[in-house]
């Protein structure tokens, strides 16, 4: 696959990797966090606002005013709990 960007409501997310944004890029998505550290945030998840559209795994820095959306990946996660698990299954 040869794309680089994938757009989503007015966000444009990386097609490679994970997408780096602003709390104030997010302000009309859905943003759920869950009490799990990792690295340097809270893993989490995102969705934009389209009805039954898929959560988004995401790293949270409420400090920093943060979030690494992982919009790249081909598989789709039903629930925020499961796209937030899916974060901490992963290596650092």
């Amino acid at each position: 696959m040869s794309r680089k960007r994938r757009q989503i409501e007015s966000v444009e997310l990386r097609a490679d990797g994970p997408t780096e944004l602003t709390l104030d890029d997010l302000y009309n998505w859905v943003v759920w966090q869950f009490p799990r550290p990792r690295r340097s945030g809270l893993c989490g998840a995102v969705r934009p606002p389209i009805a039954n559209h898929t959560w988004f795994p995401a790293l949270i820095n409420r400090h920093d005013k943060r979030v690494f959306v992982h919009g790249h990946l081909e598989r789709e996660f039903a629930t925020p709990a499961e796209a937030a698990e899916w974060l901490t299954s992963q290596p650092d």
